[in-house]
């Protein structure tokens, strides 16, 4: 503001000692200076509206960015849910059938010969394992021994199959969603290790504490909690879709606009 305080100097001395000219020379000044503050104020103006034009743009970049990876998480996030659920489900119903109580084998023992060597024949054991089978006094006793090893086998790999899933995907998923999926993943895993100690040393009260109550309680339970959990994922409520404030008639328009 120097050259303007310096003509301020000048044009104050004009007016004492100018009389009638000073006249002339003071509305010359001031519009001058009129434009000349206008122009300045232009010039910040278009500055301001340049800055603030490279900030919006800068935010709408940012916005754009993090919804575009929001948009594929949540697409990465509802694949892995369906597969993680199927996957979660074959192996706890595998498990479970297989640390049941009460089994449902066949009676081989009280097959026609035709019948049991047809049976024999096409089933899952081993060829050597059948040779057993047909050659053994008690055969339902011998079949029984062999195919629990098999049943453990494709039990196995179901709750394996399942574990890897959630391992490679857990970072998809929600933080309670996947908490849930560990804590069933890992009881399943504890039950059928349980199970198969008991197989191996085929004991005569084999422990079943924890394999009971997974079967009365602890297993059904936590499978219907994911349930609800997955569930709420995959089809939210109304106001969670739609969440947007509501406008009355009173509100200024005009803040709307702006």
């Amino acid at each position: 503001m120097e050259p303007l305080d310096q003509l301020l100097t000048i044009v104050g001395k004009i007016v004492l000692w100018g009389g009638g000219l000073s006249l002339v020379v003071y509305q010359v000044f001031k519009r001058l200076a009129s434009r000349w503050l206008d122009a300045k104020f232009d010039k910040r103006l278009q500055d301001l509206k340049h800055q603030h034009g490279k900030e919006i743009e800068q935010l709408r970049f940012k916005i754009s960015a993090l919804l575009d990876r929001t948009t594929k998480l949540h697409q990465r996030e509802f694949e892995v849910l369906p597969e993680a659920w199927s996957k979660l489900n074959d192996g706890y119903w595998e498990v479970r059938v297989l640390v049941a109580s009460v089994q449902s084998d066949p009676d081989i023992n009280g097959m026609p010969e035709p019948l049991q060597e047809e049976f024999i024949s096409t089933c899952e054991l081993s060829e050597w394992q059948k040779a057993e089978v047909r050659e053994a006094e008690d055969k339902n006793k011998r079949y029984q021994k062999y195919i629990v090893w098999h049943y453990l086998g494709k039990a196995e790999d179901k709750i394996r199959d399942t574990h890897i899933c959630l391992r490679k995907n857990g970072i998809f998923l929600s933080d309670d969603i996947r908490a849930k999926f560990a804590e069933i993943d890992d009881l399943i895993w504890k039950v059928f290790r349980d199970h198969r100690m008991n197989v191996e040393h085929e004991l005569e009260r084999p422990e079943r504490k924890l394999i009971d109550q997974f079967l009365r309680d602890d297993g059904d339970k936590l499978m219907k909690e994911l349930e609800q959990l997955v569930h709420d994922r995959i089809w939210p409520t109304h106001d969670a879709v739609l969440d947007l404030p509501s406008i009355t008639p009173s509100q200024d328009t005009s803040e709307l606009k702006r």
